[in-house]
């Protein structure tokens, strides 16, 4: 990449400030640091899905396996199963065994690790709806589309320019 071309610099510059937006040093009254956060918060999304799902079905929700979980945060496997484990030395996680086949093993979060994942998310929404009334609904949306088209674009060149590299 030549760094003088204007549009290559600005879309740097720009991917760096959006990794910023989301807060990543601990709070003093945050007990989850941020990697983990953002673990629950795949966690909860999939376990509302399959719950939505389910319920169409009519079964039980079971949560979500650390080979999905791996996928979903783009991380190795050996590093999602670490957040997990310190996920439930905690106690907001727990591994529950499937009852068809004793190989697999989910993931989901514990009634402590829900409260403590809303009371984050309480504090996140309420600083995300003001951001959404300062830019508009529109604009927002117009964002998340592209940052959409953004993300299947790297998707397709990373493996071609970066090989099989791992996205830790």
């Amino acid at each position: 990449m030549n760094i003088q071309d204007s549009q290559e610099k600005q879309l740097l510059i720009t991917l760096e400030n959006i990794k910023r937006l989301t807060p990543r040093q601990q709070q003093s009254n945050d007990s989850v640091p941020h990697g983990e956060f953002v673990t629950m918060f795949v966690i909860h999304a999939a376990m509302k899905k399959q719950e939505a799902d389910e319920q169409e079905r009519g079964g039980p929700c079971p949560g979500l396996m650390v080979s999905r979980l791996s996928e979903l945060l783009q991380v190795s496997r050996p590093t999602a199963s670490q957040m997990v484990s310190t996920l439930e030395e905690k106690g907001y996680i727990e591994r529950v065994m499937s009852e068809t086949d004793r190989r697999v093993i989910y993931i989901c979060l514990t009634a402590k690790g829900q409260a403590v994942f809303g009371s984050i998310m309480d504090r996140y929404s309420d600083v995300l709806a003001e951001i959404i009334d300062k830019v508009g609904r529109e604009e927002i949306d117009q964002l998340i589309s592209t940052c959409g088209r953004l993300m299947e674009a790297v998707n397709e060149v990373r493996p071609r320019v970066m090989g099989n590299a791992s996205v830790d």
